[in-house]
């Protein structure tokens, strides 16, 4: 027995390394407290959360699965008068609060939700075992009752447990509509998965949902009160300034050079990074790209780098400086140094959100000055690939796969043209940025903008320097008009204004305060505001000075601008789109279809 006045060591903050089937196992029911943030992770977020995934499971990649994929910390807060000393499957059921995590465990359910409910037939080993982990077992085996592994707090809790976690539920559509943005963002997000998830191989999803729960891990820690688990959240995620990688790099190069050339590289250094500015960090995870160990740490990367090159002198100077430059010149979109359309192709990738198209034009760049012919057709190329894989609406996974094969390419020198087989589409791909652009504006609203502020500027317009913040999308047919709007006789049927839209021959770049004027106007007001002389620096745009023209605004007009906008398209990144898209919308009003049809004359 233990001595009266021996203590007993407890730990402040009890910790373990979890698997995910751990902890959303045994003694975990977790809670969303009431004054978190709702659920907001978009479907880039996710997208790239299930690329990491599919990647360190092997699925979709040559290669052997990592051992082991790590997810970060997750903060929670005892529940009220329990003392947890430590952390173990064997502890009674309790309620934890989810502190820190939210955005990773919510979406790391719906994941397995979506690879639960689409397995066919009666209940599969995968279907019991995610069941398992999205919905606790208490009680005893007389007085068994249940609950779902998480609560979400306010209006979302029952969107996430109706349209997601109860079992069949995720592959089907909303019970209701959805009210508040968490809501809406919780069904893009299971949406998308169902959409990638879908197209997989069963096995590969088997291997997809034993690899999350076996293989993937987070850092539980517990704070044993909402003061003391909020400060473990602000350290985890505010309190110091972090070392960033391009010192921990600086320090390594430098320390590793002759002593005459250091003040040299220093000196060099410095003026690189001052050239850069923020991209100075993300300059070396695109060297490490370059070179071919993106799956590694930026640091482990470059430092294979540097021993690839031979040390840290040939590094410097045959690496590091070179690249530097190139990089430099992408970012400051030419710097009045590069010739013809190349500033305009820079200012066009520079725009697009995620870089992953810059190792390839940092590589393209790298040489301008001895081969500049090949550099504006790769630089053209490039912003061709990166336009196209947007408008097909592929993850960032897939794009840096895609760019990662032109990459080879450039780095091995050998001739390049049109015919490459690294610039093809596929047919399957085309198709798909075909029916992407039904309703570009719904699936990727600021992609669309771009699209349309980049066909302004093939239609005349010297709009190049434009700040595309500075226009909204404004739809000329209206989203939803009035009963009493005359909008309802231009376009009778609800099917054929569903279908239009959101189409590209519906769209036009306005102001927000145009946008704002314009809502449900009439079409003789919306010309009347959209051919307003914008003062300041939102000139009026050539894509929407091209509907002014019109008398009226009907299918008819929408369809032939759409073809018009189509066509541009294929002209500027050469992709034949017409040949993948149906002839006709087949959207004629009911009572038109129901006209007989005229005499043959």
């Amino acid at each position: 027995m233990r001595a009266p006045d021996e203590k007993v060591e407890v730990s402040v903050y009890p910790t373990a390394s979890l698997s995910i089937s751990e902890l959303l196992s045994g003694p975990y029911l977790l809670n969303i407290p009431i004054f978190q943030r709702p659920y907001s992770w978009g479907r880039e977020q996710a997208e790239q959360l299930l690329d990491d995934l599919m990647e360190a499971a092997g699925i979709g990649f040559e290669g052997v699965p990592d051992r082991d994929y790590f997810l970060g910390a997750v903060v929670l807060m005892d529940e009220p008068g329990v003392l947890t000393t430590k952390l173990s499957p064997r502890m009674s059921p309790r309620e934890f609060g989810v502190i820190d995590g939210q955005q990773r465990v919510v979406t790391l359910m719906t994941l397995l939700a979506v690879l639960r409910d689409l397995e066919v037939g009666p209940r599969t080993a995968l279907i019991k075992r995610v069941q398992g982990m999205l919905l606790a077992q208490q009680g005893s085996r007389f007085r068994r009752t249940e609950r779902f592994r998480l609560h979400l707090a306010g209006r979302e809790r029952a969107s996430f447990e109706n349209n997601i976690l109860r079992l069949g539920k995720s592959v089907l559509p909303p019970d209701v509509l959805p009210i508040s943005h968490a809501e809406a963002t919780l069904i893009e997000v299971r949406d998308r998965f169902r959409a990638v998830l879908a197209d997989m191989p069963r096995a590969a999803r088997k291997a997809l949902a034993d690899f999350i729960a076996d293989r993937c891990y987070v850092v539980v820690i517990v704070g044993t009160d909402i003061d003391r688990s909020h400060q473990m959240f602000v350290v985890l995620n505010e309190r110091g300034k972090k070392l960033q990688r391009d010192d921990i790099l600086k320090s390594d190069i430098l320390s590793r050079m002759t002593t005459g050339d250091v003040g040299w590289a220093a000196r060099t250094w410095d003026e690189l990074s001052l050239a850069m500015g923020e991209d100075f960090e993300a300059f070396f995870g695109h060297l490490r790209t370059i070179f071919g160990y993106a799956r590694l740490p930026i640091v482990t990367g470059v430092r294979r780098v540097i021993r690839d090159a031979g040390g840290s002198e040939a590094f410097f100077r045959d690496v590091f400086v070179p690249y530097a430059k190139a990089y430099a010149l992408v970012r400051n979109e030419g710097d009045n140094v590069l010739p013809g359309d190349m500033p305009r192709l820079l200012r066009y990738l520079n725009r697009l959100p995620d870089a992953d198209w810059a190792p390839a034009a940092i590589l393209a760049l790298k040489q301008w000055t001895s081969n500049p012919d090949r550099a504006a057709f790769l630089l053209a190329e490039i912003e061709r690939l990166a336009m196209l894989t947007r408008m097909l609406c592929a993850g960032s996974g897939k794009r840096t796969r895609r760019f990662a094969e032109l990459i080879k390419v450039i780095r091995s020198e050998e001739p390049i043209d049109e015919t490459h087989p690294a610039l093809q589409m596929s047919r399957d791909e085309v198709r798909s940025i075909a029916f992407h652009l039904r309703d570009l504006h719904k699936r990727n609203p600021k992609i669309c903008r771009l699209l349309l502020m980049r066909l302004s500027d093939e239609m005349g317009d010297a709009a190049t320097m434009t700040d595309p913040d500075l226009y909204t999308i404004e739809h000329v047919l209206p989203q939803r008009p009035s009963a009493s709007s005359a909008w309802r006789q231009s376009v009778p049927s609800a099917e054929a204004r569903a279908e239009l839209v959101d189409c590209l021959g519906n769209l036009v770049l306005i102001t927000q305060q145009e946008n704002d004027r314009a809502r449900n106007a009439s079409w003789a007001e919306k010309k009347e505001i959209y051919g307003t002389i914008s003062v300041g620096n939102a000139p009026l745009l050539a894509v929407t000075r091209d509907v002014l023209g019109e008398r009226d605004w009907r299918r008819p007009e929408i369809e032939a601008r759409e073809q018009r906008l189509i066509a541009l398209i294929e002209k500027i990144w050469r992709v034949d789109l017409k040949s993948q898209r149906p002839s006709s919308r087949n959207l004629a009003p009911v009572e038109d279809q129901k006209k007989p049809m005229p005499p043959a004359a």
